[in-house]
């Protein structure tokens, strides 16, 4: 494991953690574009995911990239509590987003 990298929620999947990364060096309007498709399909999954875990996220840690925006926060420390269908569309979203090549 990468030195770091041992406390984070999706460090347990190794696929979602590269294509986070990726997402992490993507500019900004891209970025932008791609946390709020990954928020769309949390919304049309599960509308009120964000709602009923809002009060678990870290409100004082700022310790990682999305954290310093609060759209980006929100969005992707929902996909820690979203269930495994939800969390596969993410993954292929992402990927086909980033045009990764990461299985």
């Amino acid at each position: 494991m990468e030195a770091g990298t041992d406390k984070r929620w999706y460090d347990t999947n190794p696929i979602l953690r590269e294509l986070l990364e990726t997402l992490k060096s993507t500019n900004n309007p891209k970025q932008e574009k791609i946390i709020s498709g990954i928020k769309d399909l949390i919304m049309s999954y599960d509308s009120e995911l964000m709602d009923r875990w809002v009060m678990e996220f870290p409100l004082t840690t700022k310790r990682r990239w999305y954290d310093k925006n609060p759209y980006s926060w929100l969005v992707i420390n929902s996909l820690k509590y979203s269930e495994k269908k939800l969390m596969k569309r993410v993954i292929s979203y992402l990927k086909k987003e980033l045009k990764s090549k990461i299985e």
